[in-house]
């Protein structure tokens, strides 16, 4: 798949997301980062049903669990993009989790966290092409 398709298909144009190793993404607005899964994990996950979240205050260290997405086909963790304590949970999403696949960049995020370690282990728009390239290439997704 060629590179601008790719990017067409799962990157949003002129946003600074910056993304992680597990198909996450993340955008900062000041001290706090927004946080949801990238359109190419929703688009793999497909009808979600449920999504447990954290609770305002817990902390995280990098690549732990904060939650569950459970799909009708499969139930997923996500994880603490970096070192973080959660600010805001999008508690909407209980009800309905569907909004993660229908607007995943803007409606459908599901917490925002405050650093409490370094954010540099966050992924460029670019490297997360190739990573989405190479996780299609090796048929894994």
């Amino acid at each position: 798949m060629a590179d601008t398709t790719i990017k067409d298909k799962y990157l949003i144009k002129g946003e600074p997301f910056l993304y992680t190793k597990e198909f996450e993404w993340v955008l900062q607005e000041g001290e706090v980062y927004i946080y949801g899964i990238s359109n190419y994990a929703a688009v793999e996950l497909g009808e979600l049903a449920y999504v447990e979240l954290p609770e305002v205050g817990d902390t995280f260290e990098e690549g732990k669990s904060m939650g569950i997405i459970e799909a009708l086909k499969t139930v997923v963790d996500f994880y603490a993009p970096f070192d973080c304590e959660i600010v805001e949970v999008h508690t909407e999403l209980e009800d309905d989790a569907s909004v993660i696949t229908e607007d995943c960049y803007n409606e459908g995020w599901i917490v925002k966290v405050k650093p409490t370690g370094p954010t540099d282990v966050l992924i460029t728009p670019e490297n997360f092409v190739k990573q989405v390239e190479n996780e299609i290439e090796e048929g894994s997704h």
